[in-house]
C-alpha cells in the first residue's frame, strides 16, 4: 500500500501539473513497475482466490511501463493513477490482515 500512497500524493497537484512534470511521470511509471513486480509474484493460486481484482491487468500495465515509455500516454498514466490505483489500495486496505501491512 505504500506505493499508492506515494503516487497518491504525486497526483494531488492536478492532471495538468502532473502532465507538464516529467520527474512526476518517471516516478509514477516506475510505481506502476513496482505495483506490477508485487503482483506477478503473487502466487497464481493466491490470485485465483481474489478474483474480484485485475491482476492481469495490472501486470500488463507494468510491462507497458516497463517497455514501451516512448509510447506510454501520460493521460492513461493518470487515468490509471486516479482510478486504478485507489481502488486497489483500498481493496488491499479491506483486505490485507493488518499484521501483514503492519510488517511492510
Amino acid at each position: 500500500m505504500a506505493v499508492c500512497d506515494v503516487l497518491a500524493d504525486i497526483v494531488l497537484a492536478g492532471e495538468a501539473a502532473f502532465i507538464a512534470d516529467v520527474q512526476s511521470r518517471w516516478a509514477s511509471e516506475m510505481g506502476l513497475i513496482r505495483i506490477g513486480e508485487a503482483v506477478a509474484k503473487i502466487p497464481a493460486e493466491v490470485r485465483e482466490r481474489f478474483a474480484d481484482q485485475p491482476w492481469r491487468q495490472i501486470i500488463d500495465m507494468r510491462n507497458f511501463a516497463a517497455h514501451q515509455y516512448d509510447d506510454l500516454d501520460p493521460r492513461r498514466v493518470w487515468r490509471t493513477l486516479t482510478s486504478d490505483v485507489p481502488a486497489l489500495r483500498d481493496y488491499l486496505a479491506r483486505t490485507l490482515p493488518p499484521s501483514l501491512e503492519a510488517a511492510r
